[in-house]
């Protein structure tokens, strides 16, 4: 899992405002609000802001003094006695010059100690999230930087939109983008609890033909069903729909959730949920993706992504390519990767599965076969690449994958049983899978979880289970 953001800088800045506001009893905190380690704090000692950010101060100041006693003995002095740097100086008898040296000095290295600790807990939450809500791997995103602060921004604002809504073509990151949203640690404090489900349409259609479908893949029954079980795990639900309904609703509006509907696709889905999600919204908030665009609907604020920048998408590439061990991809002149953004396009997805393939295929074999798709809609570039890569797995490969979909995010205990092959064989098949990108692998050390893209999964329910599994 990549390490959770934190710079060094901005937090070494927020101590030391924290540390001058020692003695303000209603000053505000600040970004330290955002800190896992404030709000960790504050959820287990019931305590108010500015007493939680001294007693964290005060622990790390104790820290610091097991290996840097004048350090911690100075800051001390300077911020919770409150003495001016000449006073200070006085008393360890140097310059005020070389006072504020070393005012700074540790300074940094109470940065240190927080910043580690911090770095800690936000790996624990992180895994603890994943773990709880079996969410897609964490990844590194390109080219989302403003769209991920439009929604951070709509979600703290004091006066949010209860429902929003990220928008785009399949395979355009909506659902990483999501992801990365609901990991972000401004909003940890903001929603003490997350819930992420999935609207699952098992069947792939061009974009005009999904709009026609007529039943929802996610009932309004079926959704309270997902977020009791998320929402208050282990409990047994023997209500009848109306109370599990009042039930859900007095949870959400007891304590504010931030809850993601994943791939809420067709006009089925958003006109059966729409009316349920704003009951049950305020002060909880709707978090939905989708293809279809719901612009129409006055309350619901929408995030639409394009395709990526050139810039972003080579950088993407060079990425991918070091991630997967090829190097000479990595390395590759801005003009050889052009050709591949020139057929592609910036769709990440697509972009992945060709760097997929030539971890195996020459640059030229590649774009040679793509170019008889170049200029067709984004459904048909996809058919082909899959059906491109698909020629490339060995029939363990195939039969694993072919597998993929009975299962949400499996384990390789899971995938032994459903695939019917032996350790090693699935092993030499989520290998080969992973390395053409389609395959995605999470978990931790202990447990690996495999996921894969909501469009691969449809092109294998509808396309690949009609191909030859044995060549």
């Amino acid at each position: 899992m990549p390490q959770p953001d934190l710079s060094f800088q901005a937090l070494r800045d927020t101590i030391h405002q924290a540390l001058k506001a020692w003695h303000e009893a209603d000053s505000a905190t600040g970004t330290f609000r955002d800190l896992r380690l404030f709000q960790h704090y504050q959820q287990h000692y019931e305590t108010d802001p500015r007493q939680a950010t001294n007693q964290i101060l005060l622990e790390a100041l104790d820290e610091l003094a097991l290996t840097h006693a004048e350090g911690a003995d100075l800051l001390r002095k300077r911020f919770l006695d409150g003495l001016v740097m000449h006073a200070v100086a006085g008393r360890f008898n140097i310059g005020e010059a070389t006072a504020y040296r070393r005012q700074e000095k540790a300074l940094s290295r109470l940065t240190h100690i927080l910043h580690d600790k911090e770095i800690r807990l936000r790996s624990v939450y992180q895994t603890e999230l994943e773990k709880r809500l079996s969410l897609p791997p964490a990844a590194r995103l390109f080219g989302i930087e403003q769209p991920l602060k439009r929604l951070l921004s709509r979600l703290t604002s004091t006066t949010p939109s209860w429902l929003l809504s990220i928008e785009g073509l399949g395979g355009i990151g909506k659902t990483a983008l999501a992801n990365s949203l609901i990991r972000q640690m401004a909003l940890s404090d903001r929603f003490p609890a997350v819930a992420w489900v999935s609207a699952k349409q098992h069947e792939f259609l061009p974009d005009f033909e999904r709009a026609q479908l007529e039943t929802p893949a996610l009932s309004q029954a079926a959704l309270i069903d997902h977020l009791l079980d998320q929402i208050a795990p282990g409990q047994k639900f023997t209500q009848s729909p109306a109370q599990k309904h009042a039930l859900l609703s007095q949870q959400l509006k007891q304590t504010p959730h931030l809850v993601v509907i994943d791939n809420l696709e067709t006009v089925a889905d958003y006109q059966t949920l729409l009316p349920l999600l704003r009951d049950l919204a305020n002060p909880s908030i709707f978090l939905l993706t989708s293809r279809h665009s719901l612009q129409s609907q006055p309350d619901v604020y929408c995030c639409t992504l394009n395709e990526l920048t050139p810039g972003d998408a080579l950088d993407f590439m060079r990425h991918e390519a070091t991630t997967r061990g090829l190097p000479l991809l990595a390395q590759a002149a801005e003009s050889e990767l052009q050709r591949i953004y020139d057929i592609v396009g910036g769709n990440p997805l697509a972009i992945k599965l060709v760097v997929g393939q030539l971890s195996i295929l020459p640059l030229s074999i590649v774009l040679d076969n793509l170019k008889q798709v170049r200029g067709k809609r984004a459904d048909a570039l996809y058919s082909f690449i899959y059906w491109q890569t698909w020629q490339l797995l060995k029939p363990v490969s195939r039969q694993a994958l072919l597998v993929m979909p009975l299962a949400q995010n499996p384990t390789l205990e899971q995938l032994l049983t459903l695939s019917q092959l032996d350790i090693a064989d699935l092993s030499e098949a989520m290998e080969q899978l992973a390395n053409l990108s389609l395959v995605q692998v999470g978990g931790n050390l202990e447990i690996r979880r495999y996921t894969i893209h909501r469009l691969t999964e449809t092109f294998l329910l509808n396309e690949a289970i009609q191909w030859p599994t044995f060549p």
